[in-house]
């Protein structure tokens, strides 16, 4: 165990012996890199606080969930320019991984933020509903696998302050999950795992929702150009896509 601005951080070992008795310690580790268990890396060791191994037990240990992937994700062929506003960079912080300084993270969590692989980046704790910022502040605004965990009801609130935030040109990019409807389906949880490239380091990870709704890249380009947005790219795979909006 790792004491950490006193917050007591455990091993897999440590995991695997006191609470998740039932899973072995490679078993749990591959629940790190889906991103079942919300941990952080120590001098390369997997380790989670005594909140992400409850989550962890009552999200996944009480119900059935459906996984998908792994889906790979290639971000060295992404450009961005100047001021980078990045939307839910709290968790593994990807964008602010691979822009650091030109990157602020936001996250409305600040135990996201603070697991964050630490990099250059400003990370705020603030609401994409209502961003803190003036109006035509930023060149690009990234979404990394955060639309998925936002509710549908929200979800023109934060486009619009993603417009409102952009300078005129300013781009969008956006990457999320295809959730299919779940027509009677017993699992509850959707996850995808993912292989991020990043730089020279591939990230394995995961993100997972609750599967209460489904979504699409069509659903999301009509929702950009609803608020404004003209679309300069789309790639749709299997299981995931890439949007990049810009502002006219």
């Amino acid at each position: 165990m790792k004491k950490i601005d006193n917050t007591e951080y455990f091993h897999i070992i440590e995991i695997s012996e006191r609470f998740l008795e039932n899973k072995t310690g490679e078993e749990i580790r591959i629940l790190f890199e889906e991103g079942k268990i919300n941990g952080k890396k120590i001098e390369t060791e997997w380790y989670a606080d005594k909140e992400a191994i409850d989550n962890y037990i009552e999200l996944f240990m009480n119900e059935r969930f459906f996984t998908i992937g792994p889906s790979e994700i290639d971000l060295n062929t992404i450009e961005m320019e100047g001021r980078i506003l990045d939307i839910g960079g709290g968790g593994e912080g990807v964008i602010g991984q691979l822009k650091g300084s030109q990157v602020i993270a936001i996250d409305p969590s600040k135990r996201e933020l603070e697991e964050a692989p630490r990099n250059e980046s400003l990370n705020i704790i603030m609401d994409g509903k209502d961003l803190k910022f003036l109006d035509n502040t930023f060149d690009s605004v990234t979404a990394f696998f955060t639309l998925m965990y936002i509710p549908l009801k929200d979800r023109e609130t934060v486009f619009k302050e993603i417009h409102r935030v952009l300078k005129k040109k300013g781009e969008f990019f956006l990457w999320d999950l295809i959730i299919p409807p779940r027509d009677g389906q017993k699992e509850a949880v959707y996850i995808i795992a993912l292989k991020i490239r990043l730089n020279e380091d591939i990230i394995n990870t995961g993100y997972g929702t609750r599967w209460e709704k489904d979504q699409n890249a069509d659903y999301f380009l009509k929702l950009g150009k609803d608020v404004g947005f003209e679309v300069l790219e789309e790639k749709i795979a299997e299981d995931t896509f890439f949007i990049k909006f810009r502002k006219s």
